[in-house]
């Protein structure tokens, strides 16, 4: 067993706070066992992963390297796909804040040109929740039912740029910047981004990741694992506690091999035996990530991959991930 420090404190809304429990001991080469299994019938683990605890790094493993030879490390940079949700409700429910955006409000107030019957009704909540039963731009079905759709956090996206008059990636990437997340960015960081591998027909193929300008609220964020370590305290940061209770409440339930998890917005939101965890994963071509966090015990798990494995068995692509999220909740388990 490995000895852990004594937990830090983390400012919320400018206030410091201790964790709830405090984690003295994790059995980190359990961790390290698990991500180097060998598994039939799936490559092995490659990419970067770790377990942070404020802004401590506790446990993280690294394999595979750059394109340029350059061996992966904590801050090597990745596509992360739909993490960028969380991101994106954020930036939301900051201009919420403000008084710029209303939640309730219909998505025509912001975006006048959409004249589809549905842009007079759908409301933000609706988007950050994926409960607007959008299918695209002229089609709705089953409004408030949790249907996924990229479209949703691409209108968030529209909204943010028009009520401030800013482009999204500038808005994102100051915020990153206060976050102390250096290493992610948008459109100017592709080229230093780890190569990515997609399978086709059993095979892994070189890919060369892309995200349109479009997506950048819904896919687009590129960033590393220890960024994202950082995403769960940018939120306690960045946001009021009513803000946060907004964003992190379960609103719909929504299908998941997990079992019973719920979306707020911008995020999942599951009950443990370690308690509450919010969580939210990517997959784009090329990509996969998940991060999960334990408000009550202030940690995080970072997973991200640069090679893409068939959609088609999410448990066969994520099961890395699922494994060490199960060590996770084991470990934390004692402390609840």
């Amino acid at each position: 067993m490995f000895k852990v420090l004594a937990l830090p404190l983390l400012f919320v809304s400018g206030q410091l706070l201790a964790a709830t429990t405090a984690i003295t001991q994790l059995d980190f080469a359990q961790f390290t066992k698990q991500i180097k299994e060998n598994v039939a019938g799936r490559p092995a683990f490659q990419g970067t992963a770790l377990l942070m605890q404020g802004t401590d790094i506790l446990w993280s493993y690294q394999y595979g390297a750059t394109a340029a030879g350059k061996p992966f490390g904590q801050h090597s940079a990745f596509f992360v796909g739909s993490i960028s949700k969380t991101l994106a409700a954020l930036l939301v429910m900051q201009q919420v804040e403000r008084g710029t955006l209303d939640l309730q409000a219909p998505v025509q107030r912001y975006l006048p040109k959409l004249q589809q019957q549905w842009a007079s009704s759908v409301r933000l909540a609706d988007l950050l929740s994926h409960t607007s039963g959008l299918v695209d731009l002229q089609t709705q079905q089953n409004y408030g039912q949790f249907r996924y759709n990229n479209l949703n956090f691409q209108l968030l996206g529209q909204i943010l740029t028009a009520v401030t008059q800013r482009p999204y990636a500038e808005l994102a990437s100051e915020l990153l910047h206060s976050c102390q997340m250096q290493n992610a960015g948008f459109e100017v960081k592709p080229d230093t981004v780890s190569q990515g591998w997609q399978e086709e027909q059993g095979q892994l193929k070189a890919i060369t990741g892309f995200m349109p300008i479009e997506a950048q609220p819904s896919g687009g964020l590129i960033a590393s694992a220890a960024d994202i370590g950082l995403l769960p305290l940018c939120l306690q940061q960045q946001l009021s506690k009513t803000s946060l209770s907004q964003m992190s409440q379960a609103v719909v339930l929504r299908q998941h091999r997990w079992g019973q998890i719920y979306y707020g917005y911008g995020m999942q939101i599951s009950q443990t035996a370690a308690g509450t965890e919010w969580s939210h994963g990517g997959y784009i071509p090329g990509y996969v990530s998940v991060f999960n966090y334990y408000p009550e015990h202030q940690l995080t798990l970072v997973v991200l991959e640069n090679q893409a494995l068939d959609p088609a068995d999410f448990g066969r692509v994520a099961y890395y991930h699922d494994k060490l999220r199960e060590l996770v909740i084991s470990n934390l388990s004692q402390y609840h």
